[in-house]
């Protein structure tokens, strides 16, 4: 079988999300591409997290919706997840705590009960080491090399100690032998396997890695953030790796404090950023505002969640689109980039420091809780490519502008961005506040002096159109019949999509933004022209389809159809696809803006009592 769709299921506190990033890596060290896709709620004990990992011989970029083999470590896992079983898939299950009742199941569904619990104690283990057992179990099942999953459990546990070491690889070999030994037949009949795929060298990380490296990359010094998820694996990683890259991070009381420290450090010159997600970003706008009026270089990571307030804080959406794009009062410029994939999120964050940095602005990087949090495999990363651009930042003194009597922070340019220097430098003197100011940065209430300097911030976006925005990207045949426009984590949902649909014989492309503002109204009018009869649907994990609105708004352009997911969770490509696929069956006729309704979604969060 070239692909297999495996999930473990259990409390918080179970080692879920230990056992997920162990799997996904020895499925990686196989030469497979691998999609890792964690749900949890918000609780630190309890409730129903889950880890998912599509696996395959060719490129996935999505999970899927059913599973072809599911660990239970609890009973609810089988309640939750027996509906989402594949056609002739199977679970395993501790017989000795969770009983399964039969006729339970689908007759199709095959049933291993493994005691986890008692190999593990037996081979010198505890309760918690029972999710070890599991994914040997597991490794016997699908017809995996048990030594990969061994490499990557010696590497795991290495600074520990041998014994330790021995131990973890002991107690997983039991659950694998257990399997082959008492399952022998029914293991060998399982047809739901996958093998190694070749020694292709991959990577394999989470959305919220490729940032922290992105930025190290971008030559980012200086990194202050208040936890809030699922931004805070960022500052999880970089904390990790200060000495590596050469980077200070602080954690801050709040997060008003940690865009003032970010804002302060790069006043002083320092290549700085912040990271937020929901009501964290709300409470930085103001801070935001304030670097737009003083000209000082921001970057804002922004992971993406459910809202209003607090929300859902675990889950995912992307409904911060607009207030990304009208944070904080009056009107000043700034660039939001929402990269797809980890290539992307790599490259574009350290382009987003040197925007920041170049232009004098505000730069938000836009992710969401599942491109932050899901573990993709992909190659290396093109470090040598990343070139830190520092614009018009002066360290040297100003003897280079002799012109200048006293020297304008903020004077009138072609480009609307002027000479920065760091505090320190000879004759750099100005004053930087939050008030509207004059050249020198003194405050003033001159009518004309305001529409001046409104004018000059906004001059800096002619700059970044014409060189730093990059087009929406056309994937697939330029002459599809069915166009799939979206935006940031979308994409790979999207790309599975148009080859699901490539099978149902509807020929298909997909249209992916990266750069959300500003626009370049004009190319995407030619990009939007150049599909010519292709059935434009877009989209959205928001209810309003924001970026649709944008489009409308800045460029004239619109989408034929709107098919827009706010349940807390993303887009599958099944329901894409099949989405389309109604869609053309009723020759494109009926609603023009579609609303999922996912109903294992709603049934799984009102049971871990997200919902009411």
């Amino acid at each position: 079988m070239a692909e297999f769709v495996w999930k473990i299921g259990g409390e918080a506190g179970m080692g879920i999300m230990a056992s997920g990033l162990t799997m996904c890596k020895a499925f990686t060290r196989g030469g497979l591409s691998v999609v890792g896709y964690p749900e949890y709620p918000s609780l630190v004990r309890g409730g129903e997290n889950t880890f998912q990992i599509r696996v395959s011989h060719e490129e996935v970029h999505s999970p899927l919706k059913s599973n072809h083999l599911v660990v239970c470590l609890n009973r609810p896992t089988v309640d939750f997840h027996k509906e989402q079983i594949a056609q002739g898939g199977a679970i395993i299950y501790d017989g000795d705590s969770t009983q399964v009742q039969d006729g339970e199941l689908r007759s199709d569904i095959k049933k291993f009960s493994v005691p986890f619990l008692k190999l593990a104690t037996e081979n010198g283990g505890d309760m918690i080491m029972r999710n070890t057992v599991a994914l040997g179990a597991s490794i016997a099942l699908m017809g995996y090399d048990i030594r990969l999953l061994e490499q990557v459990l010696s590497e795991t546990f290495a600074k520990k100690g041998q014994a330790v070491v021995e131990q973890n690889v002991k107690i997983a070999k039991a659950g694998y032998d257990y399997v082959l030994s008492k399952y022998a037949l029914e293991s060998k009949a399982f047809l739901h396997k996958i093998s190694k795929s070749g020694e292709k060298k991959r990577m394999v990380m989470s959305g919220n890695e490729a940032i922290a490296l992105g930025a190290a990359a971008g030559g980012l010094k200086f990194y202050s953030v208040y936890p809030m998820t699922p931004s805070s694996t960022i500052m999880h990683y970089l904390a990790q790796k200060e000495l590596d890259f050469d980077v200070l991070v602080k954690q801050t009381e709040d997060e008003i404090a940690a865009v003032l420290y970010a804002s302060g450090a790069s006043f002083a010159g320092v290549r700085a950023a912040t990271g937020t997600s929901g009501g964290g970003f709300s409470l930085m706008v103001e801070g935001m505002g304030m670097a737009a009026m003083a000209e000082t270089p921001l970057t804002i990571f922004l992971a993406q969640r459910t809202g209003p307030s607090t929300g859902m804080p675990t889950w995912t959406e992307q409904a911060d689109l607009k207030f990304a794009l009208n944070a904080s009062q009056g009107e000043f410029p700034r660039v939001i980039i929402a990269p797809g994939d980890l290539s992307e999120t790599f490259t574009h964050t350290a382009k987003a420091l040197n925007i920041a940095e170049k232009y004098q602005l505000p730069v938000i990087v836009l992710s969401d809780k599942y491109l932050s949090e899901t573990y993709f495999s992909c190659e290396k990363f093109d470090v040598a490519g990343v070139k830190i651009e520092r614009g018009k930042t002066i360290t040297g003194g100003l003897k280079d502008l002799p012109q200048l009597e006293r020297y304008k922070r903020y004077a009138f340019t072609r480009d609307g961005i002027s000479p920065r220097p760091i505090p320190g430098v000879v004759g750099g003197m100005h004053v930087a506040s939050s008030y509207e100011h004059d050249e020198r940065g003194f405050s003033v209430e001159n009518f004309a002096t305001r529409k001046a300097m409104v004018d000059k911030r906004a001059k800096k976006l002619e700059g970044v159109i014409k060189n730093e925005i990059e087009p929406p990207k056309l994937y697939g045949p330029q002459d599809a019949e069915v166009s799939i426009i979206c935006w940031g984590s979308q994409k790979g949902i999207a790309f599975d999509s148009m080859e699901m649909l490539k099978k149902e014989g509807v020929i298909a492309n997909v249209l992916h933004f990266i750069y959300m503002f500003p626009l370049n109204s004009k190319s995407i009018k030619k990009i939007f022209k150049g599909l010519g009869k292709s059935k434009k649907v877009m989209i959205e994990n928001n209810s309003t389809g924001q970026l649709a609105g944008v489009l409308r708004e800045y460029a004239g352009v619109k989408p034929d159809f709107l098919l827009l997911k706010y349940d807390a969770r993303q887009f599958f490509p099944e329901e894409v696809a099949g989405q389309v696929k109604a869609l053309k069956d009723r020759s494109w006729k009926g609603k023009k803006i579609i609303r999922l309704e996912d109903k294992f979604a709603y049934d799984y969060l009102q049971a871990i009592k997200v919902l009411d």
